[in-house]
């Protein structure tokens, strides 16, 4: 009857009678997932195409192994007791800052009025009469 090969990246089906000491290409190592690569811990080889992955040839030869790995122990998960919506909050004063109000009031001008005199009163200078250049 044809057992099945528990070692990493080998998968096949053995006859235990037959099974010898270079039977099984398989990865000693633990698989890696870093970022897009995806690997073997005791290969070099990466690749990012999880097929790829798959196909990666082991790099130990040894026996086929029929005994199934020991599922991995899961950390235990607490109950934490629900918090109460005020335990949440924070626990400083929330401030809203306004913008101060302007010294001066803003006067719109009329609707239908040229801003042109006011404009050029405050854009023109005022010429130096100090010095008398200009006329």
């Amino acid at each position: 009857m044809a057992l099945l090969c528990y070692n990493r990246g080998c998968g096949q089906r053995f006859d235990p009678e037959t099974n010898s000491d270079d039977a099984c290409t398989y990865h000693p190592g633990v698989p890696v997932f870093h970022d897009a690569l995806k690997g073997w811990s005791c290969c070099k080889r990466r690749t990012t195409d999880f097929s790829d992955f798959l196909s990666i040839v082991g790099c130990t030869k040894g026996r086929h192994n029929s005994e199934k790995p020991p599922e991995p122990v899961k950390p235990e998960v607490k109950n934490t007791e629900k918090k109460e919506l005020s335990e949440l909050k924070p626990k400083f004063q929330e401030h809203i800052i306004q913008a101060p109000k302007p010294v001066e009031a803003i006067k719109r001008p009329r609707q239908g009025s040229t801003l042109l005199p006011r404009l050029q009163a405050v854009l023109l200078p005022q010429p130096p009469k100090v010095l008398g250049l200009w006329a």
